[in-house]
């Protein structure tokens, strides 16, 4: 799998959606309230790192 540059802003935000659902999954709502926050406000390119990273794994 590559890595499409004229839909990334959209990719990972649909990565996001999914890491988001995991954490709610495994921690509550709270723990995922306060994650998405932090890599919405707080470190944004975490979140796009992240979802390099699972992109590379997938390849």
């Amino acid at each position: 799998m590559s890595i499409n540059y004229s839909t990334l802003e959209a990719d990972v935000a649909e990565w996001m959606k999914g890491h988001i659902e995991r954490v709610k999954e495994y921690c509550g709502e709270g723990e995922a309230y306060a994650e998405a926050v932090r890599l919405l406000e707080d470190d944004p390119w975490q979140a796009l790192q992240w979802y390099v990273e699972d992109v590379r794994k997938a390849a």
